[in-house]
């Protein structure tokens, strides 16, 4: 489980924060925060689908419980963790599949809300009728709470820019130059 959820979160820094970041930030500076957002959304929604679904047909191949869902399934009054939203989650998941699909959208992606509101515990057999509507529900919902956060993310930051004296902003252009030659 532990390297689970390592990979997985690498995954999300590369996916939910570098790529989604990247697009809404393109987008938006060029269609504005409207169209631009509605832009990232159509791109990046496919993209999250696809590789949400790559996650589920691995779980199901290897027959493995990698992230630890089959045994929370079990005992749904234990979500991992602290902090604020995952005290959220958790209070969520006592009250039922509603609550736990909106707040698992939210905090966690498609992937890990359908497989842990799939009916049944140690069932690797694919997605039913159901599963199906969660998984792309939560597409929907996941995408459109990412957009939205990366939107005012990007229009903040721009803003915050904008106010920022040119000598700050050639300081801080140079160290961005510095650090992608670094990295690149």
């Amino acid at each position: 489980m532990a390297i689970g959820h390592a990979l997985k979160q690498v995954e999300e820094f590369l996916f939910d924060w570098l790529l989604y970041g990247a697009v809404v930030a393109y987008t938006t500076t060029m269609f504005g925060p409207y169209w631009g957002s509605l832009l990232a959304f159509a791109i990046m929604t496919p993209l999250s689908a696809v590789l949400s679904l790559i996650y589920v047909l691995f779980y199901d191949l290897t027959k493995k419980d990698w992230f630890g869902f089959e045994a929370a399934k079990s005992v749904r009054d234990e979500f991992e963790g602290r902090g604020f939203w995952k005290g959220i989650v958790r209070v969520a998941l006592r009250f039922g599949d509603a609550p736990a699909f909106i707040a698992l959208s939210l905090y966690c992606d498609p992937f890990m809300t359908t497989i842990y509101l799939r009916k049944g515990t140690e069932q690797y057999d694919g997605l039913s009728g159901r599963d199906w509507r969660i998984f792309f529900g939560s597409v929907v919902v996941s995408n459109g709470y990412w957009t939205l956060q990366s939107t005012v993310l990007v229009v903040s930051a721009v803003w915050v820019w904008d106010y920022l004296p040119e000598s700050v902003q050639n300081m801080l252009l140079e160290t961005w130059n510095w650090v992608t030659t670094l990295i690149l």
